[in-house]
């Protein structure tokens, strides 16, 4: 989407700079013109009516809610086919972007119970917000507290919307609570989930549920039937209370985690009280350096906050593009889908992370062909798709990956075959 910058909707909102660019929607910041105050914009992306049913659904579920750790939303509207949501604009960074060196013990869980408490309101309100992860999460400027934003996903518990379909599975996959991954409704304690992943996330610098060398049906695969590795066996300095806090989180069974936001929150509150958690459940002995271990623990569990949520984030961003694009190819939605590939595969490469991208250009290859097969066939594109995956064959090789080499080979032909007149 080209850049909107200097633009004014509805002779209203005069739109900045670009703040961020998400899956859906760029984020601006803007002038509102008649209230004379500083807002944020969000301006989708694409041009579909399901999409922009969604991005009106977000803005009716967000004007709901009015709580102090909750990101405000002011209007909506669309023009020229832009729909568009006004917000409070805040000043500060997600916590996917947070600097190493920037988070303590104290504020890592302090942010959580933030989170908590504004799930807890909007539960309260029927709203489950559906896609709770750390690019969600607003730390503002001074550090003192976090907001939660993007109700993009937010439904009320009692909607069924046409944009709600059956085996449609919405967010980023690696948040995601197992029942959502099973097609069977949200609840509070899905998002109870999403949060332990974020939990988990911090404290170990990894996510519980990810596989370098497998693909986006593993990762899934694993959140519906592996158990997390516990997260003292990544990081020992991680108080055991915090641990088994964060495994109930994680339950399969929504029933066996915390049933409500609160009752998760309060948790992490009596866990601040215990001030001397960190060191009192840290191994007493670093090996034969003589150093006690209360002397090394909060350094070395700074050291994994520090790294906290930057080891797997291009990879989760690039995943949550595969996903889009596998989801518009089944709608035969191919200029959305040839877009998302495109985004995970730029993204991929940058990470370094060659098998993922190996993959991701095999389900590229598998949408062309089938787009060919719809009779929309695409000289240029098609050739891209050959081009990659001979490019990704001895990736495959490399790591062993059979089956990969032997779909790869089988697409260059069958597209090279439905190409037959065009080159």
């Amino acid at each position: 989407m080209e850049s909107l910058e200097g633009r004014t909707l509805v002779d209203r909102y005069e739109l900045a700079e670009l703040l961020g660019r998400g899956g859906t929607a760029d984020t601006y910041r803007a002038t509102d013109h008649k209230l004379g105050r500083e807002v944020a914009v969000k301006v989708l992306a694409e041009r579909s009516d399901d999409v922009n049913q969604r991005l009106l659904l977000e803005a009716r579920a967000m004007a709901k809610l009015n709580h102090p750790r909750i990101v405000s939303i002011y209007d909506a509207g669309d023009e020229d086919g832009l729909a568009f949501i006004v917000m409070e604009l805040i000043r500060g960074k997600t916590l996917r972007d947070l600097e190493g060196g920037s988070l303590t013990y104290r504020q890592a869980i302090s942010y959580m119970i933030d989170v908590l408490d504004a799930l807890d309101y909007a539960h309260g309100q029927g709203i489950i917000h559906r896609d709770v992860k750390p690019s969600n999460i607003m730390i503002v400027s001074d550090g003192s507290y976090v907001k939660l934003t993007d109700f993009g996903l937010a439904r009320r518990a009692t909607d069924l919307t046409q944009t709600t379909r059956t085996g449609q599975i919405v967010g980023t996959i690696a948040y995601l609570a197992p029942e959502r991954l099973l097609s069977k409704p949200a609840d509070a304690r899905s998002d109870i989930y999403s949060v332990g992943i974020v939990l988990y996330e911090i404290f170990t610098g990894t996510l519980p549920f990810r596989n370098d060398r497998d693909d986006l049906l593993a990762t899934m695969f694993s959140h519906v039937h592996d158990d997390p590795t516990p997260p003292r066996e990544i990081n020992r300095n991680i108080p055991q209370p915090l641990e088994r806090i964060i495994l109930r989180a994680l339950e399969k069974d929504p029933a066996s985690r915390f049933q409500t936001a609160k009752e998760f929150a309060d948790e992490l509150r009596r866990l601040l009280q215990q001030p001397r958690a960190v060191a009192a459940h840290t191994p007493r002995s670093v090996g034969a350096g003589e150093t006690s271990s209360s002397a090394t623990a909060p350094s070395t569990l700074r050291t994994a906050l520090d790294r906290a949520l930057s080891a797997s984030r291009n990879r989760t961003d690039a995943l949550e593009h595969v996903l889009r694009g596998m989801m518009a190819t089944r709608r035969r939605n191919y200029d959305e889908a040839r877009e998302a590939y495109l985004t995970a595969m730029q993204e991929l490469k940058a990470d370094d992370n060659p098998v993922e991208y190996a993959k991701t250009v095999v389900k590229y290859g598998t949408m062309v062909l089938q787009k060919a097969s719809d009779g929309m066939r695409d000289r240029s594109e098609m050739n891209d798709a050959v081009t990659r995956l001979n490019e990704c064959l001895p990736i495959f090789h490399e790591y062993s990956l059979h089956e990969r080499y032997a779909e790869a080979e089988y697409l260059i032909n069958a597209i090279e075959r439905a190409a037959v007149g065009l080159f």
